[in-house]
């Protein structure tokens, strides 16, 4: 009996409504991109600066999911 067979897998990564690492990954995204329409900056260059961190941030998650959605499990 193989302990990762396919089930195993899938589920890591897709349990449930608020489990798994795509969900968990999904909402880590959303709650970055929620906190920071809720800051409020006191200048035009601390609001872009930010900005610039949030969708690299943003960005590393979404190639991290792709990532892991493109392996394939037997």
């Amino acid at each position: 009996m193989q302990l990762y067979d396919y089930d195993f897998c899938h589920n890591l990564l897709y349990a449930g409504w608020d489990g798994g690492i795509i969900n968990n990954l999904n909402d880590a995204r959303h709650e970055i991109l929620q906190n920071f329409d809720q800051m409020d900056f006191e200048n035009a260059s601390a609001y872009e600066e930010m900005r610039e961190i949030v969708e690299g941030m943003v960005a590393e998650i979404d190639q991290l999911l792709s990532k892991i959605q493109s392996v394939q499990f037997k």
